[in-house]
């Protein structure tokens, strides 16, 4: 009778130490497939703006003249000097679409890559690099926005600024495992992508991009406590000559580590099933 009790405890052991093998292969193996979610990224790119004459840079257009009308009305409407306050407004912009645009396309990469899933067998880590790749190429056309605004910064720190390419490789990187969690988890509940839809907009007036969070002073603690406020900081306090936020670099690296901790799990626990909840 032991030895008929020990071996389906063993046979569940073995099953799911192979589940959690497999999602740290497909993590993994899904990363180092570039050569694959590289392509699919750039025909996203090509697909979505097909016969246009500037492609990706119509988006530079339109950001360029929002940072510029924002910036100006937001500074009158403060008090603040239009000089200081446009490259305020422009890294914070910028960095928020990178940062909202993964997280609401995330809730979507399993589903938008149905077709490929159920036909292809391929790392569902690879659906989340392509759309993470394809925002990327979509930032670094905005990024000649912060190039621009540097005209405005009275003191740039060279050295500071060359933190700036890793904070955004640091960006990337945490998108991949929101993709993962959100993909996995809206996949199965459909409704969970309006709920977060919802809760983005709400994070985007709490969020200080067209504000300072000293203007809270007692109230600080509403940009201290939003993570998009430290992802924001990595690339716009360089980018104001404003030195290395030690701090924000500290709490993104650990909600990068507690992040793919979490969509390590959910693959290991529900990667087998995605597939059939298409």
């Amino acid at each position: 009778m032991d030895e008929l009790s020990i071996e389906p405890l063993e046979a569940r052991q073995r099953v799911k130490e192979s589940s959690y093998t497999l999602a740290l292969r497909d993590l993994l193996g899904g990363v180092n497939k570039a050569s694959i979610w590289n392509i699919l990224g750039w025909q996203d790119i090509k697909q979505r703006y097909m016969r246009s004459v500037l492609g990706p840079f119509w988006l530079t257009i339109s950001s360029a003249i929002l940072v510029a009308a924002l910036g100006v009305l937001y500074a009158t409407l403060l008090g603040q000097s239009i000089e200081e306050f446009i490259p305020h407004v422009a890294g914070g912009l910028l960095v928020w679409t990178f940062l909202s645009t993964m997280i609401l396309e995330g809730c979507t990469v399993f589903i938008a890559s149905e077709g490929i899933i159920k036909q292809i067998r391929l790392p569902l880590t690879v659906h989340v690099c392509r759309m993470v790749w394809r925002n990327v190429i979509i930032f670094l056309h905005n990024a000649v926005i912060l190039l621009c605004v540097l005209y405005f910064v009275p003191e740039v720190d060279i050295a500071h600024l060359l933190t700036i390419p890793v904070a955004i490789l640091v960006i990337a990187f945490n998108g991949i495992w929101i993709g993962i969690v959100l993909g996995v988890l809206c996949t199965r509940f459909r409704d969970i992508h309006q709920i977060i839809t919802n809760f983005v907009q709400i994070l985007f007036f709490l969020t200080p991009i067209f504000w300072k969070p000293e203007l809270l002073q007692d109230r600080g603690w509403v940009a201290n406590y939003n993570p998009a406020y430290h992802f924001i900081e990595l690339v716009r306090s360089p980018l104001l000559g404003n030195g290395i936020p030690v701090f924000s670099w500290s709490v993104i690296m650990l909600l990068t580590v507690a992040g793919f901790i979490l969509a390590y799990f959910m693959l290991a626990r529900y990667r087998h099933r995605v597939a059939y909840w298409l």
